[in-house]
């Protein structure tokens, strides 16, 4: 769809990311899902350091997919995969680097039982590479979908080789992995095993199916919590590394995280080949059918070979590299100098990193300044303690911490458990010159409560007052839209109702938004931006493995009324979830971020995504490339 954007909204000076944050105090939560959230850094997949940068493509010869990589003693580079587009389909090829962007093609005659190399109607896929000490060795599998191993010397790579027969019918993506003692391994599909015998020509063994350890799961977790899958490291492309004297097993698998074909790539780590093993972690995010190969200087590195239908991918078809990293848990996730998402996000940085934030909420007030506030404390003050603190900026980068504009007065309501909270919600109503506060309550065991309050003194730091006699209406996430002398409440997942004139209730009955497929937009986080004749409504929404591997990210929808019917529900900000969209002084548009997944690249801190608001009822992010690039020296 072509795009005629009213606001170009780019800012200079606010690109980069943050790499040093407090950490969050551990304390019982109103909502048993926040036990072990995945906004918590320890979970995190993607933790970018200042000046991290973008894959590049090392090899462009030709289009590939279901990547592999090995490197050589001597610590030459070679890679394979399955040839696409006008290139030779049939037989086996790959390449070695010889230089910087120089690479030597190899295509060698492959002798075995049944094998025609040099018929192209016959075409041989996925092939992996495994290099043990002077051997060279590719599994592949063949027309009839038999794994096999081709078997050559690294110092002849162009040489002939010698296949085995048909190692297993009907297996997908072969690899094969070599032991310290010898011993050799067919992995294929999403997690099938097999011991070869000697020389590789036959198997073992009964194949096996890998996958994470029941004993993994014998905890139950909290309701509501989407955990690893336990059936399955992946789907597709299984293959097997030993490092730090563990086993690691890898597969690949679309999980649609960014409401996208996002083919990631997933480890598990055992204590022998056949497990046990761990519950899955992501590894790569956008790495594509993928494989690992130890670097020459004996750290991991991963082929990242993205598919064409992956929206926030930086290329697709061609071979990158990407450098994986321990964290203290055992875990391998991609290094954090390394970029894997191509999007405005990814390359932004938290801008409140002193206190952590959820749900950040931005309103510009009267005097033209810019008045944020957010869920504090974790995952909400708890009560009695703290209460909602305002910051205040001029240039949307500097924020001044005004300190606390409401602690816990005027409720007219009591608990009888843990109380948290959370979402507030700062709005200024130019028609009443002041401000207004919506924020929630949840009570654990109870539920959800919203209150609304408004500054008697016309000040985004209050005092504030409750417009009504206790809480305004049940449900969380309220949202407050004014529109002339009219004031709207949207709150609950998309319930709009307008307030009457004491903001101590609604003039009518609420109305349910959803999109012309009968839809919530966004479950929950919901906000309005007017642009021209036509409402934006915004909202969160998980995408993916929900809470464990999957992408909290904004959606949006349009329309001329602001009752709707809306359009069909979209994606408008990847990671940006529950937040608020508005337009600064000088008519560029944000969105608040505030990082509640593990791919985010900043965890529970306020951050600004610059977000495009077009003609053709659109919002967008930006690409990496087509933002202005940050100063690694100063952070900027």
């Amino acid at each position: 769809m072509p795009h005629i954007f009213r606001s170009t909204a780019l800012a200079a000076g606010l690109l980069s990311v943050v790499h040093s944050v407090p950490a969050i105090a551990q304390k019982t939560p109103a909502d048993s899902v926040f036990a072990d959230h995945p906004s918590m850094d320890k979970n995190a997949t993607v933790m970018p350091v200042a000046g991290a940068k973008p894959v590049v493509a090392e090899f462009v010869e030709r289009p590939l997919s279901q990547a592999s990589i090995a490197y050589a003693s001597d610590g030459r580079l070679f890679v394979t995969g399955t040839p696409l587009d006008s290139t030779p389909r049939h037989g086996l090829q790959f390449w070695g680097r010889k230089g910087e962007n120089q690479w030597e093609r190899f295509a060698p005659r492959v002798i075995g039982p049944d094998l025609d190399a040099t018929n192209p109607a016959v075409r041989w896929t996925a092939p992996h590479l495994t290099i043990v000490a002077d051997k060279l060795f590719i599994a592949f599998a063949d027309d009839q979908g038999c794994a096999r191993i081709a078997t050559g010397d690294v110092a002849r790579p162009g040489a002939d080789m010698a296949a085995s027969a048909c190692l297993a019918p009907d297996a997908p993506s072969p690899s094969l992995f070599v032991d310290d003692d010898g011993l050799g391994y067919l992995l294929w599909g999403g997690g099938w095993i097999a011991r070869l015998a000697p020389g590789f020509a036959k198997l073992a063994e009964a194949p096996r199916f890998l996958k994470p350890d029941a004993a993994n799961f014998a905890e139950t977790f909290p309701a509501g919590k989407d955990w690893p899958v336990r059936t399955r490291i992946g789907t597709d492309g299984a293959f097997m590394v030993k490092h730090g004297g563990k086993y690691w097993l890898g597969s690949s698998e679309q999980t649609g995280r960014l409401r996208t074909a996002t083919t990631d790539l997933f480890l598990a780590e055992g204590k022998t080949p056949y497990g046990p093993f761990s519950r899955r972690m992501l590894a790569v995010p956008h790495a594509g059918e993928s494989s690992v190969a130890s670097m020459p200087d004996g750290t991991l590195a991963a082929s990242y070979d993205p598919v064409c239908e992956d929206d926030f991918a930086f290329f697709c078809h061609r071979i990158g590299i990407v450098p994986l990293e321990a964290v203290p848990d055992g875990r391998l996730r991609q290094a954090g100098r390394i970029l894997t998402e191509d999007s405005a996000v990814a390359g932004r940085h938290a801008l409140v990193t002193s206190k952590t934030m959820r749900d950040p909420s931005v309103t510009v007030g009267g005097d033209g300044a810019y008045y944020l506030v957010g869920t504090l404390d974790g995952y909400g003050y708890q009560f009695p303690d703290g209460g909602i603190k305002v910051w205040r900026s001029t240039d949307l980068e500097n924020w001044t911490d005004l300190g606390f504009a409401w602690q816990w007065t005027g409720l007219s309501y009591e608990f009888g458990n843990i109380a948290e909270l959370w979402a507030p919600e700062i709005r200024w109503v130019p028609a009443e010159s002041t401000f207004y506060l919506a924020f929630s309550i949840m009570e654990r065991g109870v539920g959800g409560k919203t209150w609304l309050f408004r500054s008697t003194s016309g000040k985004a730091q209050g005092p504030y007052e409750n417009t009504g006699s206790s809480y305004l209406v049940k449900g969380i996430d309220g949202f407050l839209y004014p529109e002339g002398k009219d004031l709207y409440f949207l709150w609950g997942g998309g319930r709009l109702a307008k307030l009457n004139a004491d903001r101590s209730g609604f003039v009518d009955k609420p109305t349910q938004l959803v999109d012309t497929a009968g839809d919530h937009i966004g479950y929950e986080g919901n906000g309005i931006i007017k642009v021209g004749d036509t409402y934006f409504v915004t909202g969160a929404e998980w995408h993916g493995p929900l809470r464990t591997h999957g992408t909290y990210d904004m959606m949006y929808a349009a329309s001329q009324s602001i009752a709707g019917p809306y359009t069909r529900r979209r994606l408008g900000a990847p990671h940006g979830g529950h937040g608020t969209p508005f337009r600064d002084t000088e008519g560029r548009y944000w969105y608040t971020m505030f990082g509640n997944d593990p791919t985010a690249p900043w965890r529970m801190h306020f951050a600004l995504v610059p977000i495009e608001i077009g003609d053709a009822m659109s919002i967008r992010t930006l690409p990496l490339e087509a933002t202005p690039q940050h100063n690694a020296a100063t952070g900027h």
